[in-house]
């Protein structure tokens, strides 16, 4: 073994003539010189003497393994039966147990439901499109909580928010109002100070408003601030848009004329834009709400989103559209009927 491994550490040497003489009797090496590839195969055969290197056509070494174990023989296999894998043999198969309850559902999504979502989900029919009346009223069926849930519509639109001329942002006036009750603070100095207060604004105020908002103050649901007040404002940007509150001329919350601003916003205006997949989520209302209120906000919702149609909108401008509760399942609406609908109650 010595004399194999002083031959392998200097297989790029001219052979000495103890190699050649192990080479000629018929040993590991072959007698030319092998190329480099074989190095690895070669150090191996050192640490398995079990195997045996043969040099192959092109001088490199091969190993081949003596397999020493005997075949097991089976004596009781049926020679008509096949394991499906080209032998044959009786085939194992684990026992399954049954799936019950929630986990017998065949809808993946199902079985994380509640007992109760899952029960209202049969009042509906899942792939079947609804007109209008029927969608709301079928929506105030299935609202069962023990709150009161708030009517939502999401539409899908064929747009794309990325470009400018695809974006859609916009308010509506619900003429029925949302059925909630929603806290206004107006920045703006002068004597706009008392008109803002006498219109109803929960909070007021100027300099010492934009510096308690920079101190985490965030106790209003709308901020409305007159044009003189927007330089100043524009420092709290990093604050009060990721949270939807920045004052923004096409919302309606820029606006001269503060008094008419509050009294929209208190009697139901509801501001409204597309996400970066191009849905739009706009609540409506309250389910406790009469079915014709409902449908008179829904149906100024419809409109408002069909006037206020971007510029860079091409092709099919609805996709689709669907209201629910908060807390209940989604009622797909015909937007063919859905659009008829809107243009004869506008009538």
């Amino acid at each position: 073994m010595a004399t194999a491994a002083a031959c392998a550490s200097s297989l790029l040497a001219p052979p000495s003539a103890s190699c050649a003489g192990t080479a000629a009797s018929g040993a590991l090496f072959p007698t030319s010189v092998p190329s480099l590839r074989a190095y690895p195969r070669l150090l191996l055969a050192f640490r398995r003497p079990a195997a045996a290197a043969v040099a192959d056509p092109q001088g490199a070494a091969v190993l081949e393994e003596e397999d020493d174990e005997t075949p097991v023989q089976f004596d009781d296999v049926d020679d008509d039966y096949e394991d499906g894998y080209g032998g044959r043999g009786p085939a194992f198969t684990a026992p399954t147990r049954p799936r019950t309850g929630k986990a017998a559902l065949p809808l993946k999504r199902d079985r994380t439901r509640s007992k109760r979502y899952l029960e209202i989900q049969k009042l509906r029919e899942s792939k079947k499109e609804y007109d209008v009346p029927m969608a709301i009223s079928l929506m105030k069926q299935v609202a069962n909580t023990r709150f009161v849930e708030s009517a939502e519509a999401h539409f899908r639109m064929n747009l794309d928010p990325k470009y400018n001329d695809q974006q859609l942002r916009a308010t509506v006036n619900l003429p029925k109002g949302t059925g909630q009750t929603v806290k206004i603070a107006v920045l703006t100095q002068g004597e706009k100070i008392d008109e803002a207060r006498a219109a109803g604004a929960d909070i007021v105020g100027s300099d010492d408003l934009i510096e308690q908002i920079k101190g985490g103050f965030m106790e209003f649901d709308k901020l409305i601030a007159s044009p003189d007040m927007m330089p100043k404002v524009a420092s709290l940007g990093k604050i009060l848009g990721p949270r939807g509150l920045m004052p923004n001329p096409k919302a309606g919350t820029v606006s001269p004329n503060i008094t008419q601003a509050i009294d929209e916003f208190k009697k139901g205006k509801v501001e409204f834009r597309v996400d970066k997949t191009g849905i739009a989520h706009i609540p409506f209302g309250k389910v406790n709400f009469p079915e014709e209120d409902l449908i008179a906000n829904f149906m100024a919702v419809v409109r408002s989103i069909e006037r206020n149609k971007p510029s860079g909108a091409k092709g099919i401008y609805w996709k689709t559209a669907y209201v629910c509760s908060s807390m209940g399942p989604s009622i797909k609406l015909n937007i063919k009927e859905m659009l008829d609908y809107g243009a004869d109650s506008s009538n």
